[in-house]
């Protein structure tokens, strides 16, 4: 590692003295100046700070922070406990509930939480929207590294140039940057998905995992041999890994299939196309790469889930200049006003019936989008349930 460069991983060894690194390739145990193993190059994933205890009234991935490496503070927007759902006899983990629309949220959170002062990444669509938008909420300023030959990710760009905490330079390169895709404390937030798919489904057959260069189903096995470990699951779930056919197998993949028995399966075009249409009409829009694992996981039974993970489709629209607001979404604001957090179906029964629970939802969203209402989540029992609040300001 560059000497100028002090990653989050590193600041927090150097802090607290207690983060233990591993390489699942060699066996490596023990410190490193990078995210890549000191003695083979494989990436490192962060040992579990102890026994999973799972905190069940946290509506968020703190729920698992018995074993996650937070820092000195714990920086959440809601991440995690994203629903279930089955489209057309599937069963699909939805990451696109996730603040920013995608797991990179998970991994943010831990990421962030052991961070200070200003931080440089460079520009990775959703990787980098992500930990932005973290970054902000903890009061850290960032700093984006543009190359302007690959932009490519145009809506994600526009929405870190209103951000006030980001500062974007065009740059093919970047000077020293602080934080990469795959960290280890990255890696430690991402394996959460795991635990969430045994709370809410317990031990399936397989897991369907679109891959690019493989650290989702790195993170994602890594939860798995901890749930196992501590005796949650017995046998680990087969990792289904989906590309594209013209893409490249990776380390990671390599390693995922020769160690763990994990399945490498190609979809090309017209598979994903069909299968962005059939999400589509499920009320799922997805980026290629997730409508890639639906394909495969649609042939697998529904003893497979297949895990979504992100939306291609973002609103980033504010304020009131989209209109006028209807007559349902002006009494939807009024009983919201000076009220606690209240579901959809308690706005309905307030209203006395005079809408659909249908049309309440759709006008709830549609004051979200807008920025007059906001959305969080509240636990009730094991569900996580969606509450909504207006803003002090809508008027």
């Amino acid at each position: 590692m560059n000497s100028n460069k002090v990653s989050a991983y590193t600041i927090y060894v150097n802090r607290w003295g207690t983060l233990r690194l591993r390489c699942l390739r060699c066996g490596y145990l023990g410190p490193s100046d990078g995210p890549l193993c000191p003695r083979c190059g494989f990436p490192l994933i962060v040992e579990p700070r102890g026994v999973l205890r799972i905190d069940r009234e946290k509506p968020s991935i703190l729920r698992y922070a018995s074993v996650l490496n937070y820092g000195n503070k714990a920086v959440t927007l809601g991440e995690g406990l994203t629903r279930i759902r089955r489209v057309n006899g599937v069963m699909i983990k939805d990451e696109s509930r996730n603040p920013t629309g995608s797991f990179m949220d998970r991994g943010s959170s831990v990421l962030i939480s052991n961070v200070s002062g200003e931080v440089k990444v460079l520009f990775e669509e959703d990787f980098t929207l992500s930990i932005a938008t973290y970054a902000n909420a903890a009061g850290i300023g960032i700093r984006v590294y543009v190359n302007p030959d690959h932009v490519g990710a145009y809506a994600e760009l526009l929405r870190l140039s209103t951000m006030s905490n980001v500062t974007i330079e065009f740059s093919e390169g970047g000077h020293g940057v602080d934080i990469i895709y795959g960290e280890p404390l990255f890696l430690d937030g991402v394996k959460t998905i795991a635990y969430e798919l045994y709370e809410q489904v317990g031990e399936v057959e397989g897991v369907v995992l679109p891959m690019e260069r493989g650290y989702l189903a790195l993170a994602v096995y890594e939860g798995f041999r901890e749930l196992r470990e501590w005796g949650f699951i017995g046998d680990l779930p087969r990792l289904i890994l989906v590309k594209h056919r013209a893409g490249q197998m990776t380390e990671i993949s390599d390693w995922l299939v020769k160690a763990a028995g994990a399945r490498v399966v190609d979809v090309g075009d017209e598979e994903t196309i069909r299968s962005m249409i059939e999400l589509a009409r499920g009320g799922m829009y997805v980026k290629p790469v997730s409508a890639m694992a639906y394909a495969v996981a649609s042939m697998l039974g529904k003893d497979y889930v297949v895990v979504i993970t992100g939306t291609g489709v973002k609103e980033y629209r504010v304020g009131r200049e989209l209109g006028g607001l209807t007559k349902l979404q002006e009494a939807i604001l009024g009983v919201l006003e000076g009220s606690r957090p209240l579901t959809a179906y308690e706005v309905w029964e307030r209203l006395g019936g005079t809408a659909t629970i249908q049309g309440i939802y759709k006008a709830l969203n549609s004051l979200v989008r807008r920025g007059l209402v906001t959305v969080d989540y509240e636990v009730y029992g094991n569900r996580k349930v969606r509450v909504f609040r207006v803003l002090s300001n809508y008027k």
